[in-house]
């Protein structure tokens, strides 16, 4: 879903951009001064400072038009880590320049700049060295494919150095899940034992589990798809797991590549879902019937499903309604068990 995004101002001309930025983005509450509030948008409660810290501990993007000194004394008691921490994006109040703060590549805070200053004419300011030498970063890459791990942060300040010295790092994947490799040398799988024997800088994308590695290697497993499903009551694990690995072969992906099972609640304790979903090692959620009728008159109903669960598309819609519907296939179904792929995504700012 959209992340939870908190636009702050301080003065009346502050406050005019934000409302244009929320406009422009589609998302996003604007907080400003008790005395500045009004139907559109919220007071800050305490001072300023106080309220930017509370709110960087409650959303996922943080964007303030102020002074950058201001943010920075309010934020710097609650920084805790660049995978926990909020992207922290500022501006000046005429939106002439958007300065990317903090958590630019986990966080979003880089991409997000850049979706700002078009939409609002600004020039963008990003500091990363990866950025500023026009090359990939480990973070970015690993979050592209929903593949980051914690086990992968001590590698992070180690291959973006030498990305951005511009020394060579290798890079193998076994399928084009990543067509952004600036600043790696991407090698066949025929060249991989060899550069693996050496002890050059090297990353791997596979589905194939690997225990043990070298140093100076990271290894990211893609998982960049959601997979919506539906099932009748009761049906085996199975028979739900067969028709699964069908629509894997017939889509030609993975199972590893699956990121999250989505389906409606009255599914919620259906012992078919939660043995694949157990057996993937993925979470399972799902949605209300209300949620999913918002999105499911896109695809064919069923009559019968709708009779029985109150709602005609249940794996299409699911897998939607958890993508902001970014559906990458239709409905499979067989033996009463429904199947649709999604991709699994941080949706950005100003992408709707």
């Amino acid at each position: 879903m959209l992340n939870k995004v908190a636009i702050v101002a301080l003065t009346p001309t502050g406050k005019a951009t934000a409302l244009t930025l929320q406009k422009g983005l589609g998302t996003g509450l604007v907080y400003t001064l008790p005395k500045l509030a009004d139907d559109e948008t919220l007071a800050l409660q305490g001072s300023p400072v106080q309220a930017i810290a509370k709110l960087f501990k409650e959303v996922d993007v943080l964007i303030c038009i102020m002074a950058t000194g201001i943010v920075v004394r309010a934020i710097a008691p609650v920084v805790l880590d660049k995978a926990a921490d909020p992207a922290v994006i500022v501006m000046d109040e005429k939106a002439t320049n958007v300065i990317s703060l903090l958590s630019g590549h986990l966080g979003g805070a880089n991409e997000q700049t850049l979706a700002i200053a078009r939409l609002m004419g600004a020039n963008p300011v990003i500091t990363t060295a990866t950025d500023v030498q026009n090359v990939v970063a480990l973070d970015t890459l690993a979050k592209s494919v929903n593949g980051w791990r914690d086990d992968l942060r001590p590698l992070v300040k180690p291959f973006n150095s030498y990305l951005g010295n511009q020394q060579q790092v290798y890079f193998y994947q076994e399928k084009a899940w990543v067509t952004d490799t600036r600043g790696l040398t991407v090698i066949t799988a025929e060249a991989l034992e060899d550069i693996l024997e050496g002890t050059a800088p090297l990353i791997i994308l596979t589905t194939r589990p690997i225990s043990e590695v070298r140093e100076n290697v990271a290894v990211i497993y893609p998982k960049p798809y959601l997979l919506g499903v539906g099932a009748r009551k009761a049906v085996l694990p199975e028979v739900f797991q067969e028709g699964f690995e069908l629509f894997c072969q017939q889509e030609g992906i993975s199972p590893q590549e699956i990121a999250k099972i989505v389906s409606i609640d009255v599914k919620k304790q259906e012992e078919a879902i939660l043995s694949l979903a157990s057996s993937l090692g993925c979470p399972f959620e799902t949605f209300t019937k209300e949620e999913l009728l918002l999105v499911a008159d896109k695809y064919p109903q069923s009559a019968f499903v709708k009779q029985t669960v109150g709602v005609g598309s249940v794996a299409l819609a699911s897998a939607d309604f958890a993508s902001n519907g970014q559906v990458l296939t239709d409905r499979f179904a067989k033996d009463g068990c429904t199947y649709a792929l999604a991709k699994a995504t941080v949706i950005e700012l100003g992408s709707r």
